[in-house]
């Protein structure tokens, strides 16, 4: 016999919260090495060429967005489906950046701002194509809840990612300038999925949270 409190094996040391966030891009390649790792003995691992999106607004973060599609056998006699096949499960990332720099304005565009020059004057442009091609990214999410000993990292990546929505931009004086993007994942053929999710840090308890313990060296 257990008393009720045994038996339902709360721990609230497993709740977690994105205390802080940083999304990295760069521009995604077919023979991307596929990661799983983002803490090592030397600290947190983040790929150089990674850059960052730099600050995102408060109450939007990074919202993870998930659409699943299934297909229904029904039968006679039957009052609910006898069979369900996923037919479409699609993964994807949306934020607002604030910052207004090259990266983002690549990312919200879906433009390759590499060859923008800057003139004597200080100037500097870039146009609309008039037939837009999609840009292919990879993207990071990390974020950290805890300090120091207590740190513990969650990573999602997207190896393979489009903007797939195009939001308008308000200029307003109240608000600062904001690049709402929105992306979709695809499934990368290196790494064989759409997005990967990886824990790490040395604030994480494995056995509380059900994990197997870090193999010895």
């Amino acid at each position: 016999m257990v008393t009720f409190k045994e038996a339902k094996k709360h721990d609230r040391s497993n709740i977690r919260k994105i205390l802080e966030l940083a999304i990295f891009v760069r521009p995604a390649q077919d023979d991307s090495t596929p990661v799983t790792a983002i803490w090592g003995p030397d600290g947190l691992i983040v790929p150089t060429d990674l850059q960052p999106i730099g600050l995102t607004t408060k109450d939007d973060g990074a919202t993870w967005t998930r659409s699943q599609e299934t297909s229904e056998t029904t039968s006679h006699g039957y009052a609910q489906p006898t069979r369900i096949d996923v037919v479409s499960d699609v993964s994807g990332l949306t934020f607002t950046g604030q910052e207004s720099k090259r990266t983002v304005m690549e990312v919200y565009h879906d433009l390759d701002l590499s060859g923008v020059t800057t003139d004597a004057d200080g100037n500097f442009y870039f146009d609309k194509p008039d037939r837009p091609s999609q840009r292919r990214w990879e993207v990071w999410g990390i974020g950290k809840d805890g300090a120091g000993p207590d740190a513990i990292y969650t990573a999602r990546i997207l190896p393979e990612a489009q903007i797939t929505e195009m939001q308008d931009q308000a200029w307003t004086e109240g608000d600062e300038t904001k690049y709402p993007c929105t992306m979709t994942g695809y499934v990368h053929e290196g790494w064989g999925t759409s997005l990967r999710e990886i824990w790490g840090g040395p604030g994480l308890d494995h056995e509380a949270m059900g994990f197997p313990a870090p193999a010895s060296g």
